[in-house]
């Protein structure tokens, strides 16, 4: 009888299964600072000189680091050896097995996420990542849509506005410093004492935490009209109107000044704007119900008389004014009676006021000779502004706040147009003129201050005072414009108060990103569902590759004439990986990131602000230099389904000046209708074209003119290709994509060009043409490509309809009933290829041998795919639609990759500006833990761990005479001696020789063969071991 029973080996089996452990890392926890995970999140930056080398590179002190010290040049070199190196063969680098199923691209930048091997262990669990951030956005404008162009065929992109002071009052240093350092406030008067103060706390503001208080010293009366005596501030003094961004506003369109335009600043600004937010006192809480003393009292001023000036109705009245509001009155410039009603209780009926107690945002802006007026109808255009005659517009715009609103604020909007002469006659013998450059020159701009004439003086005295019409109340936040805004713009700057108007309105870049099981990270936000049915892509040419080369030209002798690169090889990212060739193609960064307006995607709400963030590469031509793609059968586009050809295009004001550009144009003079003024003399021209012929089209993209076939020659069985050229190549061509460059045709045919304003047919316009041998079609679009913008164009065929899309809209079509139009050329992009054959790369004597290209294009062109079927118009704007934070124009949701068994995360594709841009993910930012981290105090990063564990099963057999006596020690009876002395405890207790006692097993315990105790098995409740069944009990523990 023993204790211990042997374990037979069959009764043991060890078993191995995966657990999973979930994780949260956060801008708290990931670190290996205090209780951290250690988790490392680490910039990886391509480069391309020698690391660390101060003659051939970067001194090592001059390469960039992470937060944790480690070099992004490093972090990059090592990433691409272990993972994005000869991604097509699983078995030269780490990762995945499944090339056919996972997307591998490492481009110029990349994030990388490392996890301690303790936290994964085995690997992240397929399928389990999900990494998401959330952050608030603000971008540089390069152009902003103009809301004024909705509604007509096109849109126009306009320049940012042109910032040039800001005030904003936060400290009380602050009281006349500019925040642009360009231009300081100074008293009205600099020998009177300041009426102003600054006032600093968390409500003193509109904007941030301080205001500037101004109020009226005393009240002074003429001819019984009392007036507020005080001291506002000088704005802008009147030379300083000329501008100062920048020095030149005006074209030189005087033909004796030819090309100088230094005399251009004597023009003054074509514009400018101030917006400032204003808080009038509470007229309840002033005695007699007035807002400060009971004199007049001037807002903004450039003197009535002349530009503009608002004012507040300051005297006490007594109407019905529910809503607490403060009458103003604004002038418009040219006499003093140009201005709204001076009746207070008029302007309150009207709603024309200002919120008292509250802060409202108000606008002035002037527009000299605006687009909108006609032009020179009075004076001349060549020596200052126009004279009178609708030469100036003035806008006034107001957000007053009102809870009675649906919007809670009320909008304010009076134009206003400086429209006549104080001394009607002729323009040259006018001595004072209402809106002029002389008179740019000789008023002030002032804020609580008047700005117009002393009191008594003639109109348009320049001797103006500043004594009176002192302004009671608080201003914040003036910005000076060189420039107009627009109604949305300020609109963003009342949603948005601490906004700048360069750039675009606060945005929320959120992304939620998954692996999806096959090592392909993929970010949910971006809606697939909209893609082009990848199938069908025949050819697609991105250039994102070729970011190792990108800005870099040749070492050719001619490398001035294409500023280029030499011959360079472009990947297809198609399944028929059709690789394509350029020369004398720069590659620069692609197009831009947009940023939409309003959630719903339409082609006016997408991409309304184009950024100064690329993505991407793109290539750049230079009036020389294409791209050839080898002929293969699908290029065609013969499919029954139809076609569509996409790319992004970018074009500069002119084609560069060739052979077959437009050069010029010549000017005639005319003479306007005579009148008071003289009458007008106008430049009228007419543009035309460089070639003999007067008609010239920009090759984009073409496929014919050159191809090849492969002949065997009879004598030695050798195959060898021959180039096939000329007029027989050109017969029949499937596309032939041009960028039109004349005025003298339309849709193809001769145009009217005769007469003043006779400018023919627009230039920039998109043709495509097709022929079958026999026939040929165009179709030209309605509208044309704006310079400097990223536009997006589509050529297709559905049917038996050819169309052209432009920034997701349909803009031209036509019918199309060829017949087979398949040819064996090569397609080129950016000339028709003339140069290929030529060989002109290879020769060393460009002056004697250049053959110049043929039809050359200057530009860009970027993702250029190939379908072999029509596309929806859904699909068109998905392919259209760039904007910042869920881009669809790539085609593609795959961001990134897992590394699961390195518990590795690569965030890799920088067309998507959303992970890579900003000082956020330079890792400059301070998030989470006081540290440097690359994603924002947002981010959380989950995922499950593989942990493989080994179950081990023992079966303990005991028969019915195993085990019947307990080793429970309350089974003992226990036999004292003397004193009460313990004399022995191995004698069973009376209860336990009841022939009726079982025992209860409890505990299983698991030894070796030295007798040293392994493991304890505890039972979840005792068994009686009953002495006539034979027992197992099975033992089971993980380790």
């Amino acid at each position: 009888m023993s204790v211990f029973k042997k374990i037979d080996s069959n009764d043991i089996s060890i078993t191995t299964f995966n657990a999973h452990k979930n994780y949260t890392i956060n801008s708290y926890n990931y670190s290996g600072s205090g209780c951290g995970y250690g988790v490392q999140i680490l910039g990886a930056n391509y480069h391309s000189w020698s690391f660390g080398d101060a003659i051939h590179g970067k001194a090592l002190d001059l390469e960039e680091k992470n937060p944790n010290g480690t070099y992004k040049s490093i972090i990059y070199d090592s990433a691409k050896h272990l993972y994005y190196s000869r991604v097509d063969k699983p078995s030269e680098n780490f990762g995945g097995n499944l090339p056919e199923r996972e997307s591998r691209d490492l481009q110029a930048k990349a994030h990388i996420i490392s996890i301690p091997s303790p936290l994964f262990d085995l690997k992240i669990k397929s399928g389990s990542l999900n990494f998401t951030d959330h952050y608030i956005e603000s971008m540089k404008i390069d152009r902003e849509r103009n809301i004024s162009s909705s509604g007509t065929p096109y849109a126009i992109y306009d320049l940012p506005v042109k910032i040039a002071n800001h005030w904003k009052f936060e400290t009380s240093e602050s009281r006349y410093t500019d925040n642009e350092d360009m231009y300081p406030l100074a008293d009205a008067r600099i020998s009177t004492a300041p009426g102003t103060m600054v006032l600093t706390g968390s409500s003193a503001g509109a904007v941030g935490n301080g205001s500037m208080l101004f109020k009226v010293e005393s009240i002074d009366s003429i001819n019984g009209i009392p007036y507020n005596v005080g001291n506002g501030l000088l704005v802008r003094d009147s030379v300083a109107f000329k501008g100062v961004t920048p020095s030149n506003w005006w074209e030189s369109i005087n033909p004796n000044e030819g090309a100088d335009t230094n005399v251009n600043h004597k023009f003054g600004m074509p514009a400018y704007t101030v917006t400032m937010w204003v808080k009038p006192p509470d007229w309840n809480t002033m005695p007699r119900n007035v807002t400060g003393a009971p004199g007049q009292s001037t807002i903004l001023t450039r003197d009535k008389n002349s530009y503009f000036e608002l004012n507040m109705l300051t005297s006490s009245y007594d109407v019905s004014n529910s809503k607490g509001i403060l009458p103003i009155q604004m002038f418009f410039g040219a006499t003093g009676s140009n201005c709204t009603t001076s009746a207070s209780a008029e302007a309150v009926s009207d709603g024309f006021g200002l919120a008292t107690g509250s802060w409202n945002l108000v606008s002035v802006t002037q527009e000299f000779w605006p687009g909108e007026i006609s032009i020179g109808t009075s004076g001349s255009q060549y020596e200052e502004l126009p004279a009178w005659g609708d030469a100036a517009k003035t806008t006034l715009r107001i957000y007053r706040p009102d809870p009675s609103e649906n919007s809670g604020f009320k909008y304010i909007k009076k134009v206003g147009y400086a429209t006549a002469s104080v001394n009607p006659g002729h323009w040259a013998d006018l001595t004072t003129r209402s809106v002029t450059s002389s008179i740019q020159y000789s008023r002030n701009m002032y804020i609580g201050a008047s700005g117009s004439v002393a009191q008594g003086a003639l109109n348009n005295n320049s001797n103006a005072t500043t004594l009176r019409n002192a302004f009671t109340g608080s201003i914040d936040d003036v910005r000076f414009y060189e420039s107009a805004i627009n109604d949305t713009q300020l609109s963003n700057l009342y949603k948005h108060p601490e906004m700048e108007l360069d750039r675009t309105p606060p945005v929320t870049a959120s992304f939620n990103l998954v692996d999806d099981g096959y090592g392909n990270i993929i970010d949910r936000s971006i809606n697939s569902s909209s893609f082009a049915n990848p199938k069908k892509l025949v050819g697609y040419y991105g250039f994102n590759e070729l970011y190792t080369i990108e800005g870099q030209v040749s070492k050719s002798s001619d490398y001035k004439l294409h500023d280029g690169f030499g011959t360079t090889y472009i990947k297809d990212y198609s399944i028929y990986e059709n690789e394509a060739v350029s020369d004398k193609v720069k590659y620069v960064p692609g197009i831009a990131s947009m940023i939409s307006s309003g959630s719903i995607k339409t082609y006016d709400s997408v991409n309304f602000y184009q950024t100064d963030v690329n993505t991407g590469i793109r290539a750049q031509f230079n009036n020389s230099g294409s791209i050839r793609i080898p002929h293969h059968s699908k290029l065609n586009l013969g499919s029954e389904d139809g076609f569509a050809i996409s790319f992004w295009i970018k074009i500069p004001e002119h084609q560069i000046p060739g052979v077959n550009t437009i050069i010029g144009s010549t000017p005639f003079a005319t003479t306007g209708i005579g009148g008071s003024a003289g009458g007008t003399s106008e430049n009228c021209v007419n543009k035309h074209s460089g070639s003999s012929a007067g008609v010239d089209y920009i090759t984009l993209l073409t496929k014919s003119g050159l191809g090849s076939k492969t002949l065997k020659n009879a004598a030695n069985g050798v195959n060898f290709d021959v180039k096939l050229q000329g007029p027989g190549q050109k017969k029949e061509y499937p596309y032939h994509i041009q960028l039109k460059n004349t005025s003298y045709e339309k849709d193809g045919l001769p145009v009217d060009t005769t007469g003043c304003y006779k400018d023919g047919a627009p230039l920039n316009t998109i043709v495509l043409r097709r022929s079958d041998g026999i026939n040929t079609t165009l179709v030209e679009s309605n509208i044309s490509l704006q310079p400097y913008i990223d536009n997006h164009v589509i050529v297709q065929k559905h049917k038996e309809t050819i169309s052209i899309w432009i920034n997701g809209k349909l803009v031209g079509d036509s019918k199309d009933s060829l017949k087979c139009t398949d040819n064996i050329s090569d397609v080129f992009v950016g000339d028709e290829g003339t140069a290929w054959v030529t060989g002109s790369k290879n020769i060393t004597s460009i002056e004697s041998n250049f053959m110049p290209p043929e039809n050359p294009f200057s530009g860009s062109i970027d993702e250029l795919r190939f379908y072999d079927t029509s596309l929806t118009s859904d699909e068109i704007l998905s392919l259209y639609d760039n904007n910042f934070t869920s881009p669809t124009a790539y085609q593609t949701n795959v961001v990134g990759n897992v590394f699961y068994e390195h518990g590795i995360v690569a965030l890799t594709n920088t067309q998507y500006p959303m992970y890579f841009s900003g000082s956020l993910h330079s890792g400059t930012a301070i998030v989470g833990n006081n540290s440097q981290a690359i994603f924002s105090k947002n981010f959380q990063l989950k995922f499950q761990n593989t942990r493989e564990l080994y179950e081990q099963q023992i079966k303990c057999h005991t028969k019915a005479s195993d085990f019947n006596l307990t080793t429970n020690p309350t089974a003992r009876k226990i036999t004292y001696g003397k004193c009460d002395n313990i004399l022995s405890v191995q004698e069973l207790a009376d209860f336990a020789k009841d022939p009726i006692f079982n025992p209860y097993v409890t505990t299983i315990g698991l030894y070796d063969d030295f007798g040293r105790l392994l493991a304890i098995a505890k039972l979840a409740r005792p068994i009686q071991k009953l002495k006539n069944v034979d027992m197992t009990f099975i033992v089971k523990f993980d380790k």
